[in-house]
């Protein structure tokens, strides 16, 4: 069985069903159009779409389980059936927001506590058996896919960008990104061309 029944109900002669689905990998706004797109155009009805969950309501007599999950699976994403994959995914997302669109002017150990009500210790350790990867390794991958962002948005200068990102100092973001990228800060900016890592990617 593909997710889990949340509503059942019948419309005149049809039954309709209404399910709720975690997908790992789903983490940006490219996402959630390519899903909600292809969804609809087998003749389900999209109830919720957010980042890691869609909400659809459909009749199980012409659109199937097996098509659901085969358009989930194309696209490069993955039904998430276990509390730990879905708690995993969830810190990805917050990792995200956390580097995106905060001043990260708190903790990310504490802003992530205060989000799940579990203890960071939990968290890191789930995620790192989920991922195969750390939470701070996570974030200085994600760090500099935002530098790289913000570098060709060009509205900053580095320093700015060094302060918003929450390094301490210009010379521990050079670092950083130099080895990371193979490239110093100034030798990407004169590249001309985009070379970040999509963040479903990472």
């Amino acid at each position: 069985m593909l997710g889990k029944y949340l509503k059942l109900s019948d419309m005149k002669h049809s039954k309709v069903i209404t399910e709720e689905f975690k997908i790992k990998g789903m983490i940006c706004s490219r996402c959630l159009k390519v899903l909600n797109t292809e969804l609809k155009a087998t003749g389900a009805e999209i109830l919720e779409i957010t980042l890691g969950k869609i909400e659809i309501r459909f009749n199980p007599e012409k659109i199937s389980h097996a098509l659901i999950e085969k358009i989930i699976q194309e696209n490069e994403f993955e039904i998430l059936w276990d509390k730990q994959s879905v708690l995993a995914e969830q810190t990805k997302r917050w990792i995200i927001t956390y580097l995106w669109n905060t001043e990260q002017q708190e903790n990310l150990s504490n802003y992530l506590t205060k989000r799940s009500a579990k203890s960071y210790d939990v968290l890191s350790k789930n995620f790192s058996k989920t991922y195969g990867k750390t939470i701070e390794r996570y974030c200085i991958l994600l760090k500099i896919e935002r530098v790289k962002e913000l570098i060709e948005n060009e509205e900053l200068n580095f320093t700015e960008i060094t302060y918003l990102m929450g390094y301490q100092n210009l010379s521990a973001l050079s670092r950083q990104f130099k080895r990371e990228t193979g490239m110093t800060l100034k030798e990407y900016k004169n590249l001309g061309i985009s070379q970040r890592i999509p963040i479903d990617k990472l």
